[in-house]
Order: C-alpha cells, then structure tokens, then sequence
C-alpha cells in the first residue's frame, strides 16, 4: 500500500538522532535500495541544504515539546539531478516519565502534485497578464468592445470609452440605431442591418455617425457576431467598434483637394484657350473659307444650261469634309472648355498627340517653330481621360514654344517623342531648343508657384505633374547637353492591353 501511494512510514528517535524504523518505501523516496544499509548521514546528504534547517528545527520543537503535531515540506536530491518533493505529518510519542522520545510519521511524495501546481499557478499568472495586456491594449485604441442582449440592447461597452470621450454617456440599454445620427440619411442601409439582426448573422464593417461625450460628431465602424447558449437559444450580440473619424475626414479633405485640383486645371485650360485664340480661329476659318468657296462652286456647276452634277457633287462632299474638319475642331475646343467629370478610357497616346496638334499648329507657325514628330507607330493603350491628357501635352508645348521666343541663332525645333520605356510603360517626351532650365532651378521647376516667368504663377507644370500621378505615371524635367529643355511623363500600360 505504501508503495501504490509513495508513502513511507518512520519513527526517529529524538534524542539519538536515528531511525527507529523506516519502511522500505522511506528508502525508494531517498533514491537508495531498500536491501542495502544507508547510515544516516548518507540519507541527510540527499536533503536540500536550504531544507535540512526546517527539519533540525521540527527535532528541536518535539524534544522540547513545544508542539505536538507538525507538517511540514522538504526536498530531496535524487542522484539523476532531479528533485523529489516530500510531504511530511509527523506526531511526537511521549514516554512513560512523560518525556518525548520519539517522532512518528509519514512521508509523502508530491512531486507530481507540486508540479501540477506549479503549472496551474504559471497558467494562472500567464492568464493575469494576458487580461491585463488585452485590457491595456483596449483602453489605449480606439476600438471598444461591446455587447447586446437577444433584444439588441446595449449590455456592456468597454469602460474606457465614456471615460476617454469616444462615446457619449448612458448608451446602456439604447438600441444601436438609437444612437446613430444617420438613420434618417442612410434607411436602407440601416434597413438591411436590422435585418441582418433579426437573422441573427454575423456582420462586418457597419458605417455609422454618431455623437462623442462633447456632442461632437463622429463616425464608427463596427462589426459583430451572435452568441448563444449551451441549447442554442439567441443571447445577443458581441463585437468590436473603432473610431473611424479621422479616416473619414481624411478622405472628405481628399476629395475637397481633388475637387479643388480639377477646378485649377479647368482655370488654366480655360486660360490656355483663352492664349490660343488665334490658333483656334484660324483652324476653324480655313474650312469656313473652304465651304465658303466650294459652295460658291456648286451653285456655279448648278447654273450651267446643262448642270454638271457630278463636279457639283465633288463640291458637296467639298464642303461636308471641311464641315467636319471645323466640327472637330470645335469638339475639341468645348471638350478642354468644359468643366466635367474625369473619364478614364482606354486610349493611344498617339492619337491624343494629334488632337493636340490641330489645335496648336497655327500657334507654331506664329512663333516660327518648326514641330517634329517621332510617334512609335504601335504603343499599347493606357488607361487615362483624354482632355486632362490633352492638357499636359498642350502645356508642355506652350512652355517649349515660349521657351524658344528669344531663340535667334538656331532654328527652333520642338520634338514630341512617343515610346516605351524600359519596363514596358508608354512615355511621351516634349523637347525644345530654347533658354533651358538653371541648374540651380532644377529641383523645382514642377513645385506649386515656382516659375522662370515674369508674369506666370507657377500652376501649370504643377497641375501636369498631379494630372500624371492621378493617372499613375509620373512627370520629371530631363537636363540636355544641347541647348533646350526635356519634359517627359511615363504611364502604365492598361490592364486589358498587358493580357
């Protein structure tokens, strides 16, 4: 029996400071053979030295009987290294002349005991912490916990959340579209979120404004699922929520910013209008003046005894050509004119080149440059809104005609160069002979209100480069040896024109 328990039963004699007797299972516990003899100093040798005054202090107080019953813990050092824990009751046995002269009892192995203690108490202190570093990590985010009952009625909120100002106070007991402040805005989203509820489903990332503590609006994202008990009945409600103001206003000050952008590029694309006038009304006049004439021709072929339809017909067709010649004009000067939404197509960059070149042929012949043109004849399409586009080309090829007004020594020439770069993008450079850019202007001759004119604003390149990364390319001014200035803009090929 003592062996199934590791129980081991001993009496030591107080005064000789000796076993009277110990079982075999004493022996098993010291780690020796219970055939062969083992003095006492031996077994004192496999007590821990931090224990053996406990135990002499147990011999004293039962000699002196100061008291009669102990209990008490020791450790025992096996030969292996390892350690074995020992559970000691011991009582004191009292002589006939009424002194004690010995002390009785037990020891217990509890070294799987203490160990499995040992555990639990590590898994309890690990399981403090974590809930302390969980409930840290809740009380210094913004995001909150909550909870529902099977009503929909706020239970539980995390308690930082009035104490911190995220939430206003006495939401307990609200229902959730009680609290928001945009119900009446949003009905159908709150509609289907009810719904949701009532099939007791799961759901994630719900919008909502609502009001903080000093009744200033914010707005939360929340998401939540459905707990239930051990029968499966509807308890309510757990999840999460975050303060998703500063995203919100973040994004309403992005949209402010590109609405502000567009009404900038729309200013300059009206001004650029404006300073191609000419060039403009001269497109436009030559085809007038060419229906003009053959109309005048037609009604000649009409009058004849003997009609001539067939040059009165060549006439008409004359003049339809010209008709589109001028409406396409037209089109494309209300198109830059209009102020309207950004409409991203596939489209050539060739093709946009040469929309632009109509429109500012007169104005190089004006200036007296001469226009160049190097057109990869097959370029895969981009991704992009043909006017914005229109846009950057016309002002990077208004600032090249400028740059070359001064221009008296060298003919002035303007390339516009379209290819692929090295990784496959479609790239569109602008090159003039003109005055070029200062070393010391380089860096930020695309800055917001920097320019080399007497009267200009410095928006013009600006407003390119924002247009270029809109569209995911990017704008850079390349230094020449030759005389001049290099501005090239690189976009990604369109998704459909890569498969």
């Amino acid at each position: 029996a003592q062996h199934l328990t590791h129980t081991g039963s001993w009496s030591w004699d107080v005064h000789g400071l000796d076993f009277v007797y110990r079982s075999a299972e004493v022996d098993r516990l010291f780690g020796f053979n219970p055939q062969e003899p083992v003095s006492i100093e031996t077994i004192r040798s496999r007590i821990h030295p931090e224990d053996l005054p406990r135990l002499q202090e147990v011999q004293r107080q039962a000699r002196e009987k100061e008291q009669e019953r102990f209990e008490y813990d020791f450790r025992v050092l096996l030969p292996d290294g390892g350690i074995r824990r020992i559970h000691s009751v011991a009582h004191v046995v009292v002589a006939s002349d009424g002194k004690v002269s010995e002390l009785i009892g037990t020891h217990m192995d509890v070294t799987d005991q203490h160990a499995a203690r040992e555990r639990l108490e590590n898994t309890l202190v690990a399981l403090r912490e974590s809930e302390q570093r969980f409930r840290d990590y809740a009380e210094t985010a913004s995001d909150w916990l909550w909870e529902t009952g099977p009503d929909h009625r706020v239970t539980r909120l995390s308690e930082h959340t009035s104490t911190a100002g995220i939430l206003a106070t006495g939401l307990i007991d609200l229902l959730r579209w009680e609290i928001a402040c945009d119900v009446e805005d949003e009905p159908e989203k709150w509609r289907q979120h009810r719904a949701t509820l009532q099939a007791h489903q799961p759901f994630r990332d719900l919008v909502y404004r609502t009001v903080n503590r000093t009744g200033s609006p914010i707005y939360v994202r929340t998401s939540g699922k459905p707990f239930f008990d051990g029968n499966g009945n509807f308890l309510g409600y757990r999840g999460v929520s975050t303060d998703i103001t500063a995203i919100i206003r973040a994004d309403q000050a992005e949209q402010d910013l590109r609405k502000a952008q567009a009404e900038l590029a729309h200013v300059t694309r009206v001004t650029t209008l404006g300073e191609l006038t000419t060039s403009i009304a001269h497109e436009i006049n030559q085809p007038l003046a060419a229906i003009l004439t053959n109309a005048d021709a037609c009604i000649g072929w009409m009058a004849r005894e003997a009609p001539d339809l067939a040059e009165a017909r060549s006439s008409v067709e004359w003049i339809i050509e010209d008709a589109i010649r001028a409406s396409e004009v037209i089109r494309s000067v209300r198109a830059l004119a209009k102020k309207g939404e950004i409409e991203m197509v596939p489209l050539d960059i060739n093709d946009v080149v040469r929309d632009v070149i109509a429109l500012i042929t007169r104005e190089l012949v004006s200036h007296r440059v001469t226009l160049r043109t190097e057109l990869t004849a097959v370029l895969p399409r981009i991704l992009g809104d043909r006017i914005q586009l229109q846009q950057v080309i016309i002002n990077l090829v208004m600032n090249g005609i400028e740059a070359m007004d001064a221009i008296t020594d060298r003919p002035r020439e303007l390339l516009i160069k379209s290819s692929k770069d090295d990784l496959g993008r479609v790239q569109l450079a602008v090159a003039d002979c003109g005055v070029g850019i200062a070393e010391k202007d380089a860096d930020h001759v695309l800055d917001p209100f920097f320019t080399t004119k007497s009267s200009g604003l410095g928006m013009g390149l600006s407003i390119c480069r924002s247009i270029v990364e809109a569209h995911g390319g990017r704008l850079s001014f390349l230094q020449k040896d030759e005389p001049g200035a290099t501005f090239q803009f690189v976009l990604p090929v369109h998704k459909e024109a890569i498969q």
